[in-house]
């Protein structure tokens, strides 16, 4: 959803108090670190595969990419009146939901060549893409409902409405990634990508109840 039309949309309702924002994915989903306690932006993941780094081809770039994308601060609503708020939904959280955007569509572009490699480092790419999409998902579904529309149930809902259709799309693009990462480490050998393919197949269960009817 482009900036204007969520400006639009919120002009043209006219609060329930704003939900609690939900816990992040990584409470959970119960993640501690394990093996050699590495992390991408703060999330905890399984221990890579052997002969696969980070910081070498084919995954230096998209991880990169990727935690950039992860670690991308996200903004919050004024607490001023409801014109400020059109005006922070058309400036700053469109700004940074296209920044966001583009970032994540960069790192999807840097790993897809990972995605078409060894097992070791699909499995690895493909988890890495489905984070990238479905924390953006998750952080917009976090925003908080502005508090000019506390005594305006309409523009609450008509917002909450706004955030939830933005993330669609992105979490179907997480269920896409978590899949190919799931389906790929099953196939591995000997169950050595077993490790993977639970935390993809955890992934995709805390995916799947975001997903509309």
């Amino acid at each position: 959803m482009s900036a204007a039309a969520l400006a639009l949309l919120l002009a043209a309702c006219g609060g329930r108090p704003p939900p609690t924002a939900p816990p992040p994915l990584d409470e959970e989903l119960g993640e501690e670190a394990d093996g050699d306690g590495l992390r991408i932006a703060g999330i905890a993941l399984p221990r890579l595969p052997l002969e696969v780094s980070p910081t070498e081809p084919p995954l230096a770039d998209g991880w990169a990419r990727a935690e950039a994308a992860l670690t991308m601060p996200t903004p919050r609503p004024p607490e001023g009146e409801a014109w400020e708020v059109e005006g922070w939904a058309d400036g700053e959280l469109g700004d940074w939901m296209r920044r966001r955007a583009e970032v994540v569509g960069a790192a999807q572009r840097a790993l897809e060549p990972a995605r078409e490699r060894r097992p070791e480092h699909s499995v690895v790419a493909s988890l890495l893409l489905g984070l990238a999409y479905s924390r953006f998902a998750l952080d917009l579904r976090g925003i908080e409902t502005p508090l000019a529309f506390s005594n305006d149930p309409e523009r609450a809902q008509a917002f909450r409405a706004a955030m939830e259709q933005a993330a669609r799309p992105l979490w179907l693009r997480a269920l896409d990634a978590f899949g190919s990462c799931a389906a790929v480490a099953a196939e591995a050998p000997a169950h050595s990508l077993a490790r993977w393919r639970e935390r993809c197949d955890a992934e995709l269960r805390a995916v799947e109840p975001m997903l509309p009817e």
